[in-house]
């Protein structure tokens, strides 16, 4: 059985491998940049709403207006560009300086897989969210999903396989609050150190109740309370102007949409996974499935676009450009969307009876069986623990994007991608044939990844 936090089998060269990673990242990354080719949703999301809020902000330095935002996230990302912007950076050199979010993001992946395997199969199991068209589009045009990633990531990274507790706690801490500070709804992200403070299975744990309460403040009160600073601020989870398109109704078909995400990418995987179950543990993945699908089929999950009331985009550059609305989409506050993305489009050519997608409700029940299979897996080698932590926190945010009326698919695939990666290297070494299969999945799906990444980030990020 190997520790989680144990010195892989190729550690003395694990340094190669990061600048091995470092150097790919730049041969793809930075060219897209340079080219200056744009014209999908990321790039007009840059033009419309981030590169404005930078400017603002640079021009009103040293006191910026933090309320009036022309973004949906709290403005951490933001301010770390205006500083660049104030300094004399143009957008290419912020593009630049913002994309090293995506390179850390890489590295924080494949680094947290390479806790339970060697540095060459976390490399391949990173691979996949490495490579996917969301992180390297928000890589490439300077969009906040990369920062966020990078360190909530870290911040689920650290619970998952420090093992000093006190440290370990300080260090959520602070990565937490970095996170929120990027992107508020990714409170989530300190679920694993808050579970692992109060419910360690670690050997030598013997910490009283008093000390778990001051580490679990350590480890949220910083998150929480930039959180709670910014909805006082905002009156809401948002600034204003967002507040009628994004925070307008409870929205349930986010589960939904994370439980057919993991289906859609995790049944690469599954076969090896499956391999090493027995059938009493076979019956329990499909049960709970079952009964996930029912819970599914409750809520409505069939494809319906909204575009964001006129407010929204008052002051953007393409504030004028979005043409007249078409017969299927409604268009105004208030209203839910499902929409945005290849499997909302499959969703939307299949049968949908009462509203109900049955590809999204397959796709949600085949994730369920992912999820559990690939726990089972890692639980044979002793990874139960971290491998629950793992999808505690998957679930949060789930919950989380049920305050988000718009379920678009990029606000789950990352995540998704991530999560089946390092469930995967915590299950390595249970079998050897299982270990195989479950790494060529891996690579199968990173390929399949850049290839949606070749046709919708760099033919027209080099198109120029």
């Amino acid at each position: 059985m190997r520790e989680a936090g144990e010195a892989d089998q190729d550690a003395p060269g694990g340094w190669r491998w990061a600048i091995g990673l470092t150097i790919l990242f730049l041969v793809l990354v930075w060219p897209a940049i340079l080219a200056g080719g744009g014209g999908t949703s990321q790039a007009n999301d840059m033009v419309d709403y981030h590169a404005i809020e930078i400017r603002r902000l640079a021009a009103q330095w040293p006191t910026p207006d933090l309320r009036e935002s022309f973004t949906t996230t709290t403005p951490g990302f933001h301010l770390v560009l205006a500083v660049v912007a104030k300094l004399g950076g143009g957008l290419v050199v912020q593009r630049l300086v913002a994309s090293l979010a995506g390179w850390l993001a890489w590295l924080v992946t494949w680094r947290m897989a390479a806790a339970w395997c060697s540095a060459r199969v976390a490399a391949v199991l990173a691979a996949p969210v490495a490579l996917s068209p969301y992180l390297l589009g928000a890589t490439v045009w300077m969009t906040t999903d990369a920062a966020a990633l990078a360190l909530a990531a870290a911040t689920m990274g650290v619970a998952l396989v420090a093992r000093n507790e006190v440290r370990m706690s300080r260090v959520a801490g602070l990565l937490g609050a970095g996170t929120v500070l990027v992107r508020q709804i990714m409170l989530w992200a300190s679920v694993p150190a808050a579970l692992r403070v109060l419910f360690d299975r670690a050997k030598g744990v013997q910490a009283s109740w008093g000390a778990r309460a001051w580490r679990l403040a350590v480890v949220l009160v910083p998150p929480v309370a930039c959180v709670a600073a910014f909805f006082a601020m905002w009156g809401g989870s948002m600034p204003p102007r967002f507040q009628p398109f994004h925070q307008a109704v409870f929205n349930p078909a986010a589960m939904v949409m994370l439980l057919a995400t993991l289906g859609c990418w995790g049944v690469l995987v599954l076969p090896g996974a499956w391999m090493v179950l027995d059938r009493r543990a076979r019956v329990r993945c499909v049960l709970v499935a079952v009964m996930a699908m029912a819970m599914c089929a409750a809520v409505r999950s069939d494809w319906r676009k909204v575009l964001p009331p006129d407010e929204m985009r008052r002051g953007t550059v393409t504030e004028h450009t979005w043409g007249p609305t078409a017969p299927d989409v409604v268009k105004g506050a208030g209203e839910v969307g499902r929409w945005g993305g290849p499997i909302w489009e499959v969703a939307r050519a299949l049968p949908a009876p009462s509203g109900r997608s049955v590809s999204m409700i397959v796709l949600a029940g085949l994730g369920v069986v992912v999820a559990a299979a690939l726990r089972e897996r890692a639980a044979r080698v002793g990874h139960a623990w971290p491998a629950t932590l793992l999808l505690a926190a998957l679930l949060c945010m789930g919950l989380a994007q049920c305050l988000n009326a718009q379920t678009f698919q990029r606000y789950f695939d990352p995540w998704a991608l991530l999560a089946v990666g390092w469930l995967v290297a915590m299950g390595q070494g249970v079998d050897s044939r299982s270990d195989r299969w479950c790494v060529r999945g891996a690579a199968l799906l990173a390929v399949l990844q850049f290839g949606m990444s070749a046709v919708v980030v760099f033919k027209p990020a080099l198109a120029g």
